[in-house]
């Protein structure tokens, strides 16, 4: 039945399943627009080869490639780098520089970039953890970049393959709104021309595409994505992801993304989310920035 009473059609009733089956597998909601264009993905096939698919779907884990196949083609990655420039101004003068202080005996720094689409999201956090190492007098400028002797590791995840694999890439471009269409002054240093093969193309700089590392991962999986540390992340951010989520859905990635964060280390949420009661955090409040403080262990 629609939910004004009518009973669907079969065509409605097979997009009702999968939709059913795409919030239980990723956490994203139903909406007319995601509706609409499930609804021209099935239009291409008759009922009987239709129903025999929706079955095989719904049987499918949420790594299994057919499925795979069909979030992506129902999902949006539309991202550009440094995306809302007062969320990266608050982590690179505020957030950061008390990181690095709280980790400068250890001098390491791990983060990760939850549901970061082809990419651009991680890149940019790794380039204002850089920045904000180096305005520390911990990485100094070179011809071949910014060097430091802090080990550091940026995590990029997202669901999709492709959108994994287009960011381990680190190629972007395009004409109009493109990726860079928010660049603050002073970062174009960071991307490098193709040349006259690709003039509208860039690629990242290679001192910070080789600190981050690719992975696909499910927000609504049980266990932390490969590469994750075992005392946690100093930085988890999670931005832009869950106003697709319903509210069981975001629960459930807020438990995992909460899980992750190490004693003093932060979870950054976009400036929709909210965490709610929960008292080994402590809110910070920045310009646009909304931050968690993860609070030390009890000794």
């Amino acid at each position: 039945m629609s939910e004004g009473g009518t009973p669907l059609g079969p065509l409605d009733a097979l997009a009702r399943r999968l939709l059913d089956d795409v919030r239980r597998k990723a956490g994203i909601r139903h909406d007319r627009p995601l509706e609409r264009k499930l609804a021209r993905i099935l239009a291409a096939m008759p009922l009987p080869v239709l129903e025999e698919w929706v079955g095989q779907i719904e049987r499918a884990p949420a790594d299994s490639p057919d499925w795979l196949s069909l979030i992506e083609n129902l999902t949006i990655h539309e991202t550009y780098f440094f995306r809302d420039l007062p969320h990266h101004a608050h982590l690179r003068g505020h957030l950061l520089p008390r990181l690095i202080a709280d980790r400068r005996a250890a001098r390491t720094l791990r983060l990760w970039s939850a549901g970061c689409a082809t990419g651009e999201e991680a890149y940019s956090l790794a380039i204002v953890t850089l920045e904000a190492l180096a305005d520390a007098g911990e990485a100094r400028r070179t011809g071949h970049g910014l060097e430091t002797d802090w080990d550091v590791q940026v995590l990029g995840t997202d669901l999709s393959r492709i959108a994994v694999r287009q960011a381990a890439n680190a190629c972007y471009g395009g004409e109009g709104l493109g990726p860079f269409r928010e660049m603050p002054d002073g970062y174009d240093g960071w991307f490098v021309p193709l040349g006259s093969e690709a003039p509208l193309h860039r690629r990242v700089r290679a001192d910070a595409r080789r600190i981050v590392h690719f992975v696909r991962h499910n927000l609504m999986d049980a266990d932390l994505p490969d590469g994750a540390p075992e005392g946690g992340f100093d930085l988890v951010s999670c931005r832009n992801v869950m106003i697709y989520f319903d509210d069981d859905s975001r629960d459930c990635a807020l438990d995992l993304l909460t899980a992750a964060v190490a004693p003093g280390g932060w979870l950054v949420l976009g400036t929709t989310d909210r965490l709610g009661e929960d008292g080994r955090f402590e809110r910070h409040r920045g310009d646009r920035a909304l931050a968690y403080r993860r609070r030390e262990a009890a000794p």
